[in-house]
């Protein structure tokens, strides 16, 4: 039997290293008690356009795990950014027309009923790989929330269970 269309060309790229899966994994019973999002965010010819870089995830412990979509946004990628001064270098680079913000996402709807809940992960596995396209975070007691590559850096929506069965 052949393989699906969209397993046919995967490379490492595609694919989280172990030692990635190792640290996700360290989220599993993590109590989760803040998200921030990093926008990068460019106002050049009065227009407005963002894109969310970063996701940083703070739990009660006082440990953090910050995901990006990479540069190339061609697979979430662990990352642990000094958004200062990424900021700062990208306001000089770009003479303030592009910039990063951060943002509390925690009260936001995909995140508000997550807040000190403890985490599971829960990845999508390819011939013993793990996928990095998307992680599905777990809560109990809360709806599931899913975060994937965009055609622009990370998107976050509900996870549909019901895609599984």
């Amino acid at each position: 039997m052949q393989e699906p269309e969209e397993f046919q060309e995967l490379t490492d790229a595609n694919f989280f290293t172990v030692a990635e899966v190792y640290q996700l994994t360290e989220m599993v019973n993590e109590t989760l008690s803040k998200v921030t999002y990093h926008y990068w965010v460019n106002r050049a010819n009065d227009q407005l356009f963002e894109v969310l870089d970063w996701i940083t995830f703070e739990f009660s412990s006082g440990k953090n795990l910050s995901i990006t979509a990479g540069e190339e946004s061609d697979g979430i990628k662990l990352a642990e950014p000094n958004i200062d001064a990424e900021r700062k270098r990208i306001e000089e680079e770009f003479k303030g027309v592009v910039t990063i913000e951060s943002r509390d996402a925690s009260k936001i709807k995909y995140w508000k009923d997550t807040i000190g809940k403890s985490i599971t992960p829960s990845f999508i596995k390819h011939e013993g790989r793990v996928l990095n396209e998307s992680i599905v975070l777990k809560f109990e007691e809360a709806e599931p929330v899913e975060i994937f590559l965009g055609l622009e850096g990370l998107e976050v929506d509900e996870y549909d269970d019901e895609l599984e069965n």
